[in-house]
């Protein structure tokens, strides 16, 4: 999803972005190099509202991308992907489905714009961008 944003910023042309929308685009880069399955940081103090906004923007985008592209087999990823210069593969995974990740886009969507819903107590979690859509656990 973090990559597939990086390639919606790359269609978008220079005059529609808002500036540092670069540095945006290197920290989503940053998340995936480190291995973004722990956590996300993606609403960093160092970004303004613009930069925020932008990140929403093109993560939705993406979102809605995955939605409608359906399965991603490892080997699509591994030819559309590049981080570094080098394929990016899905985590030994053979394929993942479009729906689920743009299911996670939307929540991150949500996060930015502090609108998820809360949690319901204190020992449960949401678990967004698996099977079925988001659980409370």
């Amino acid at each position: 999803m973090l990559l597939e944003a990086a390639l919606v910023h790359a269609e978008t042309a220079p005059g529609q972005r808002p500036p540092r929308a670069d540095v945006v685009v290197e920290d989503l880069r940053t998340q995936v190099r480190v291995g973004s399955s722990l956590f996300f940081a993606l609403d960093l103090d160092e970004w303004d509202t613009e930069q925020r906004d932008y990140a929403r923007s093109i993560i939705a985008a993406a979102g809605r991308r995955l939605r409608g592209h359906g399965i991603v087999t490892s080997a699509e990823a591994a030819q559309r992907y590049l981080i570094d210069d080098e394929p990016y593969f899905l985590r030994g995974h053979e394929q993942v489905a479009g729906d689920v990740v743009a299911d996670l886009a939307e929540a991150i969507e949500s996060l930015i714009r502090d609108q998820l819903p809360a949690v319901p107590s204190t020992d449960r979690r949401w678990f967004y961008g698996v099977a079925g859509g988001p659980r409370v656990r």
